[in-house]
């Protein structure tokens, strides 16, 4: 019997098994994919998440000093600081760095092996994966559900799942002169959320959106449009789709197991990234498990430290940024367009970024000052927008 299984090998599952593995545990990784990584993502991560958690250089496909962010009319707005404040990464490079890490600390991984039912019962837990060669039952003392979001295996545990979500849509195109992230706003592009060009090698981007409905047909539009301007000159590889959790779980843990990552939905709800806050989550499960099989304890009651832990850290950001997010939504393109221009000025900017609430990871300081802001403020009145109480208070 293993100590751990690890049900998932994106950032939270691989970090977590590192972690762990490093204490000595036994721990087992299985994941449906072959290519661990390899998942939809644009791979943005800012600063703060390499400085805790660090890429080696070769994984590092470009760096982001500035965004330009376009209206619903067409203007741009550029954001810009002189100092990176994100980086683009080779997402599946990175996250297997962490896979072979766990590797070399004595974890085991089964690829292409699907879970199709998950038990737990008084003396440990029981997966039975299957990799077409037919089902074979693994036991462990706990597990981890690192699975992503959709997967269902919180649902077989009684834990849930995720109460709303938004779809994510992405191709590779081949681009002309990108050297900046561009941002798209606006009901045309992607209703109640945005769009993205990022650039990563020469001559290639990432375009996508998130979108509630028809983000397929969103994502059309937009390529055809940026094809016309010359932006775009064809498509690398087709969209592809994949589902971003926009709340939490309404509980992370139980007897024998921890839910880390997008499957906890452990993802920022003002852009849907999501990589920094599963390897935060994780280092508090692997911590969680380790005090908890030391005293020899898995309940629910000696695993709710990680609920507590983890919720202490992101739940303030995460709550303001979902409130954020449904307020945003509320909003029509020409109220967009206002708040852009109010926003634009120089001395507005000057103060947004002398802001120390400012942070490419922590949002909530940053959205409440916005919204303090007295042509913010009017405006929304105007709007006859109802500001959600919790984003109205003070830091």
């Amino acid at each position: 019997m293993d100590d751990v299984l690890v049900l998932g090998a994106g950032p939270a599952g691989n970090n977590t098994a590192l972690q762990l593995s490093r204490r000595g545990y036994r721990v087992t990784v299985v994941d449906r994919r072959q290519v661990i990584g390899d998942k939809l993502c644009t791979g943005i991560v800012s600063v703060e998440c390499l400085r805790q958690f660090p890429a080696d250089e070769s994984q590092v496909i470009q760096e982001a000093k500035s965004a330009d962010v376009y209206s619903p009319s067409g203007a741009s707005l550029r954001m810009a600081r002189e100092q990176p404040q994100a980086y683009v990464l080779n997402r599946v490079a990175y996250v297997q760095s962490f896979a072979d890490r766990a590797r070399a600390a004595g974890a085991a991984y089964l690829l292409g092996h699907t879970v199709q039912s998950l038990a737990v019962d008084a003396d440990g837990v029981s997966a039975v994966v299957a990799n077409g060669r037919g089902p074979q039952v693994l036991r462990a003392k706990a597990a981890v559900v690192a699975s992503g979001f959709g997967a269902g295996l919180t649902n077989m545990v009684g834990l849930g799942q995720v109460s709303d979500h938004v779809t994510g849509f992405q191709a590779e195109v081949s681009v002309r002169a990108i050297d900046r992230i561009e941002v798209y706003v606006g009901r045309k592009y992607a209703p109640g959320f945005f769009a993205w060009l990022v650039p990563t090698s020469p001559g290639r981007a990432l375009l996508g959106l998130l979108a509630r409905r028809k983000g397929d047909e969103l994502l059309q539009q937009l390529l055809a449009k940026l094809q016309d301007e010359g932006k775009v000159t064809g498509i690398v590889k087709q969209p592809k789709r994949w589902g971003i959790p926009m709340k939490t779980l309404d509980q992370a843990f139980r007897d024998r197991v921890l839910v880390v990552g997008d499957a906890a939905g452990q993802v920022k709800p003002a852009t849907g990234g999501g990589i920094y806050y599963s390897l935060l989550s994780s280092e508090i499960a692997a911590e969680t498990l380790d005090r908890a099989i030391q005293a020899g304890d898995l309940s629910a009651s000696a695993l709710s430290a990680y609920e507590r832990e983890w919720r202490g850290l992101l739940g303030d950001e995460l709550e303001t940024g979902y409130n954020a997010r449904r307020l945003f939504e509320l909003l029509g393109d020409r109220q967009i367009d206002y708040l852009l221009k109010a926003l634009s000025s120089d001395a507005v900017l000057a103060a947004i970024w002398e802001s120390p609430s400012v942070s490419f990871d922590w949002h909530g300081g940053f959205i409440r000052q916005v919204l303090r802001m007295p042509m913010v403020h009017k405006a929304l009145k105007t709007f006859g927008v109802l500001v959600p109480k919790a984003l109205r208070r003070a830091d």
